[in-house]
Formats: C-alpha cells, structure tokens, sequence
C-alpha cells in the first residue's frame, strides 16, 4: 500500500487527464530487459495479423524509475511485433487509483491495469477486469509460478483476474552503527523493538527508536501487532485475519490479547517514536529511516534499493519481521499485478504482452530493479541477486513458514472499502486519547460484526 519509493501515499481525488490511448511515456533505456516471448503465437492469443494495435497500460505505484524498467520491456515486445504499440500511462502517485477507477468506471482507455491487493476485490467485483484463465493454461511458462503466485492469481472466486508482477513481504530494517554504539543485540521480537527503541530515542538530539506510521494506511501496523499476540491458528482464514476461527462472526476484537498488543502498539508510538509520525505514510517513515531520525523501520523489499543508496553498508541491516508473544511473526502477504480490463478492444494480444512481462526473465529483471519478492521459482538461478547479500533474508524466512505466517485484513467485503476511509483517522483518536482503547476496540468489533451481518461468510 504504497507507497513506493520515497514519494507521496496518499490515495485521494480523482484527477484525470485524457483518457485516450496516450499517455507519458517514459524514455526508453539501451539495458536489456531479457525475456522469451510468454506464449507461442496463437497458444495464448498473440497478434495474428499485422492491424495495428495500441495496448494502453496504466500504472498504480509509480515512479520514474519504475516506469523505465516497464518501458524497456515493453521496447524489447515492440521490436517482435512491429503492428503492436505499448502505451504507458503512469498518473502522479496520489491520483493513480482514482484515476484507473474512473477509467474503468467509463470503460475506455486502458486494456491493462495494475492491480493491487486492496483493488482487486472493487475491479472484480464490478466486471471491470477479465478472466484471464484460457491464456494461463496455454501459457509455458505457468509451471514455474510460485505457490504464492498461483494463490494471488486465483484469490478473488478462483477466478484468475490478475497475475502478480511480485510480493512486498515486510521484513525490520535497523541502524547496526546505532545498535553498536548502545550494545544492543539485533532484535528479533516486538519486545526487543520496543526495549531498543527506548535505550535509543533521544528527543534532544532528534534520534527515536521507531519509524511509526500513523497516516495512510498506519492501521496495517497496529493488524501485524495484533496477529503476532494472537497467532493465526486462532484466525477464521489468514485472508480474513478480523474473525475468530469457527466464530461465526465473531471478531478478534474482544479478546485480551488484542487490547494488549493495542496497548503496546501506542506504547511504542508514545515513547520510541517522534510525534509528528502520528500522520506518516511510506514516503515520511522511510526518509525518517534513511535520514537519521529513526532507528528501525518495517518495510518491504524495495527500501533495500533506498537503503543502498542513502546509506553506507556498515550503517544497516535487515532482518526477518519480528515476533509476538504467540511465536509467530505474522505480516501481509502484499501483492499487486496486472489485469487485463474486460472491455479492451484487443483482448488476445493484450494477455500476450500481459504474459510476456510476466514470464522468468522479464519478471526476474523487473523484481530486482524494484525490488520486490519474484513470482517464479526459478528467479534465484536467474540471477543471484535473490539468493545472496540483502534479500536473502526472504528466503530465510521462506524457510520457517510455521514462524513466519501471512494473514491479511478481510479486503474481500464490499465494506472494507468504506473501513479503508475511516480507520486511520479512529487510530489517530486513540494515539492522541480522544478515545479510549475500549471505544476503540468496540467500534473495531461493531464495524466488521455488521459487515459479517450484511454479507454473510466471504471467505
């Protein structure tokens, strides 16, 4: 959610240009992007004649460097299929939902979107994006696609509405100078987050134990607190992590150990944290990280690129998510994709490019210019980047999979996207005790008591 980059989060109005085929390019680069074609000609609908044909893709989480990676893949699709032109249209980071909500709400100007965990239910839910199933079975490269991948393909209906172009898996990034100037071991738990945080934070000389996210999207942070207390055994399905397993309904909210981890949660905001991160999104926490004001940050893969960049190799390390009491390290599986929209004009050469930038080498490349977790399984031989230095750190924890669990928020309710709207600001009233952890907690419980009521098992 994302974020992505150090650039702005927000997710708000919709602005929107020209809805035609056109759109801003990036510039292509001489790199190579690699990659076979994704299907034979015919096998999974490519062109089968020489019409001309425009393919608008529309990004979500932009950012020009991105962008350029996508270009040059899109150059190397163009140069073996001289009828077909790919049009990238990459809105401003904060209107880009917005933007491809309007333009599939209106049925025109794109025939590929990216799809994202906290999208797909909206976009499938309303016909706005195809089945893509017929392509995938012809496709020769499907046997390669991860146990991951093929549950994200498959996550909404067993429908397969998107393919994930990759995972942003959360793992603890800390300062190792800072730690050594205080003695402090790594940490391995919330606990040790939050006894590092305090030895740490030092208000007089701007330095703080924790990069808090209290703004868009913060509540994530208070589910992972709540879900590593509680553990996922107890939870009804690890994509609907608010309900309590054979509950019929019944949420996590009423038990104790969610209004403790609540209570740790504003701990760590109130004594390791600077105030102001009350209203940080991605962009703030990450600078907050890389500009020497806090000490550790949880983030996805694609900080290791800033992390590179902004700081010296001795000066951090990144570790697997932290612990709770139940055992477990529990965080979302994030992902985010493309889909092709159920009106393009082209829908057989639109799923040939769509699978063309998902094949091994094309999405090899593109996971590790943005960093984020491959959907093949045979990435790692493709390029060592994913076995070695960093991110091998994702493969540890892919190794312990009964310590590092994955549940998510349940996004598959039509009423998470009224929840999405309101939450943050209700976490903000309790980190600043305008409400009480009681009211909190019962407004949680009543929120998604009623969604169960209204739309029944989802799950």
């Amino acid at each position: 959610m994302k974020k992505r980059r150090i650039a702005a989060m927000a997710l708000a109005a919709v602005m929107l240009t020209g809805c035609g085929g056109g759109g801003t390019s990036a510039p292509a680069t001489t790199a190579a992007a690699g990659g076979e074609t994704a299907a034979a000609q015919g096998e999974a609908g490519g062109a089968s004649s020489d019409e001309a044909v425009t393919i608008t893709l529309v990004e979500s989480l932009t950012s020009p460097e991105r962008t350029a990676v996508i270009r040059e893949i899109a150059d190397k699709y163009q140069a073996d299929h001289p009828n077909v032109t790919i049009d990238i249209v990459s809105p401003p980071l904060e209107n880009a939902d917005a933007k491809i909500t309007q333009m599939l709400m209106n049925g025109s100007g794109a025939d590929i979107v990216e799809v994202r965990d906290s999208t797909i239910t909206q976009y499938a839910t309303n016909g706005w994006i195809a089945d893509l199933g017929k392509y995938l079975d012809a496709w020769d490269e499907k046997d390669t696609l991860t146990d991951s991948a093929n549950e994200v393909i498959y996550y909404y209906q067993d429908t397969a509405y998107m393919i994930p172009y990759g995972f942003y898996q959360r793992g603890l990034f800390y300062r190792t100078d800072w730690f050594e100037e205080k003695g402090l071991e790594k940490p391995e738990t919330w606990q040790d987050i939050y006894d590092a945080g305090l030895a740490i934070t030092d208000p007089s000389n701007s330095r703080f134990g924790y990069s808090f996210r209290g703004g868009s999207s913060g509540y994530q942070y208070a589910d992972t607190i709540y879900w590593s207390w509680l553990g996922t055994d107890k939870l009804a399905n690890n994509n609907a992590g608010y309900y309590l397993k054979d509950g019929n309904g019944a949420t996590i909210f009423t038990l104790p150990e969610i209004k403790e981890a609540l209570h740790f949660y504003k701990d760590l905001f109130k004594n390791t944290c600077p105030t102001d991160s009350i209203a940080w999104g991605f962009s703030e926490m990450v600078q907050g990280f890389v500009g020497g004001t806090t000490a550790m940050l949880i983030q996805d893969p694609e900080v290791i690129a800033t992390c590179s960049a902004d700081m010296g190799d001795d000066q951090w390390a990144l570790v697997p998510f932290p612990k709770g009491p139940s055992g477990q390290a529990v965080f979302p599986n994030g992902f985010a994709g493309w889909g092709m929209t159920s009106f393009t004009e082209h829908p057989d050469e639109t799923a040939d490019f769509l699978l063309y930038l998902s094949n091994s080498d094309n999405n090899t490349y593109f996971a590790k210019n943005y960093s984020t977790i491959p959907i093949h399984s045979n990435a790692a031989e493709k390029d060592t980047y994913f076995s070695e230095g960093r991110f091998a750190m994702y493969m540890d924890m892919a190794a312990e999979p009964d310590v590092y669990r994955h549940a998510a928020y349940p996004q598959m309710y039509e009423a998470f996207a009224t929840y999405k709207t309101e939450v943050d600001t209700m976490y903000q009233k309790y980190l600043t005790d305008e409400i009480t952890d009681d009211e909190l907690l019962n407004w949680l419980d009543e929120f998604w008591t009623q969604a169960y009521a209204d739309e029944g098992q989802k799950w």
